[in-house]
């Protein structure tokens, strides 16, 4: 009995002693990997296809060690870990092809993911000294492991409700005034009736929330989509200069009351906790609410016109109509300025602004007045309690700011087949409330789509 349970013993401490040095070995397997987690989600969440944003994923990654932040990665039961740039890579997918930081920084363009690599940093880091594993080898004398992961966008703030660009140029140079795709900045629209390909009908698209080809607006197809109108998202990494799966035209009346979710105007149909009110739902009516302005509006938005065989508004031809009335401007500047058009776009999109002292030059003919009631500085919706221009949402109701403004993809017009390619986003500010053949909304500027990433992932 001695004989034997010696020798059970010898054979229970061999495998407490290996159970030992595995669970070190593990430990440390997941040090490194919670240093490559927490490296590549750093840098994936600067990156927006730009040289600025490849260094600044750099800068941010290389943040997360050394130093003596609390924060900082750690190896070893708490050693500090120094960076070093062969650690951290970039590609335009989930699975590569990869490019050093240093060729990414001489070729961003397209680069939205990153993988760190713990094998770019010190070896000694994932270097784990054995005690009983040699006894079952000489190699096993000491271990190594490393970790790799990748991170980047999963998901957009962008509606799947696609319009035709009404120009082909980005920025465009108006006798001063920035026009964005043939859209003027505090300029009101009705979404539903343009069209720069014809003058008879009016175009808009559905987008596949997942990026896939369209194929007609089935009741499963806008069903799945019901959710993505609620939240203003789409469940892909990156619409421009990239081809969408489309529909036309968009069912309007199938999703009003999912757009309208914004005003907390139906409270079933969209969840509040993902998809809540604006912070202020006062609806600017055209013949009753727009107490910024002398001139009063004909209508919810800019009139249409046809010319130059367009669908558009009288703010689109250039020079304007000149039979164009001073109500026919619709609603001016609930959201948004005119922006002052720059040779070069600002660094951050901010551009210089017109004052309302400028409506008679920027809307001629016709020159409609602003009332000596508008905001010195900001817009109306900007205004807070107390104002004319303000209504919080009802009942229990938690508003979010901004709410109300549609991220809209900008699609190459005409579309053929069921893809279509994003030029750009641009920013729309609902009004009022959709009803089942209008949506009215303000045009606000493009908007850089890397500020529109919401959601991060880990890939495997």
């Amino acid at each position: 009995m001695a004989i034997m349970t010696i020798g059970a013993l010898v054979i229970i401490i061999a495998f407490c002693g290996l159970a030992l040095d595995l669970s070190r070995v593990y430990n440390r397997k997941m040090e490194l990997q919670n240093a490559a987690d927490v490296a590549a989600l750093a840098a994936a969440r600067e990156l927006n296809g730009t040289r600025a944003g490849i260094d600044k994923a750099i800068e941010e990654a290389s943040k997360r060690f050394g130093g003596s932040s609390a924060n900082s990665v750690t190896f070893g039961y708490g050693q500090r870990m120094q960076w070093a740039a062969a650690a951290i890579e970039f590609g335009p997918t989930p699975n590569g092809p990869w490019q050093s930081s240093v060729s990414a920084q001489g070729n961003p363009n397209g680069l939205l993911y990153a993988r760190a690599n713990t094998t770019g940093l010190d070896s000694s880091y994932g270097e784990v000294d054995t005690v009983f594993m040699p006894f079952f080898s000489p190699d096993l004398a000491a271990v190594s492991v490393s970790a790799r992961a990748i991170a980047g966008r999963s998901a957009i703030k962008a509606m799947p409700l696609g319009l035709c660009a009404m120009r082909p140029e980005q920025r465009r140079d108006r006798a001063g005034e920035l026009e964005e795709y043939g859209f003027r900045r505090g300029v009101s629209y009705d979404l539903m009736q343009l069209n720069p390909e014809s003058k008879n009908t009016a175009q808009s698209f559905l987008l596949d929330p997942f990026g896939a080809s369209g194929g007609g607006t089935s009741a499963s197809r806008i069903r799945a989509a019901e959710p993505y109108v609620c939240t203003g998202t789409l469940a892909i990494a990156r619409l421009s200069g990239d081809q969408v799966g489309v529909s036309s035209p968009f069912p309007l009346a199938s999703l009003v009351r999912h757009l309208n979710s914004r005003f907390a105007s139906d409270a079933t149909a969209c969840d509040p906790e993902t998809a809540p009110p604006d912070a202020n739902v006062k609806k600017y009516v055209f013949n009753t609410s727009v107490p910024w302005m002398s001139t009063a509006p004909d209508g919810q938005s800019a009139a249409l016109s046809e010319v130059d065989s367009k669908r558009w508004t009288v703010a689109g031809p250039d020079p304007t109509p000149a039979d164009t009335t001073a109500g026919m401007y619709g609603p001016l500047w609930a959201y948004a300025r005119a922006a002052r058009y720059a040779s070069t776009e600002p660094p951050d999109g901010a551009y210089a602004t017109f004052a309302t002292s400028n409506w008679g030059t920027l809307y001629n003919p016709g020159k409609p007045t602003a009332a000596t009631s508008y905001p010195s500085s900001g817009t109306p919706y900007m205004q807070t309690r107390g104002s004319a221009n303000f209504e919080a949402p009802a009942g229990s109701n938690k508003g979010v700011r901004h709410r109300r403004v549609l991220n809209v993809p900008l699609l190459e017009c005409p579309v053929t087949g069921n893809r279509a390619t994003v030029l750009g986003i641009g920013r729309f500010f609902m009004t009022v409330p959709a009803n089942d053949t209008h949506l009215y909304a303000e045009f606000a500027g493009l908007v850089p789509e890397p500020s529109l990433s919401i959601q991060m992932k880990l890939y495997p």
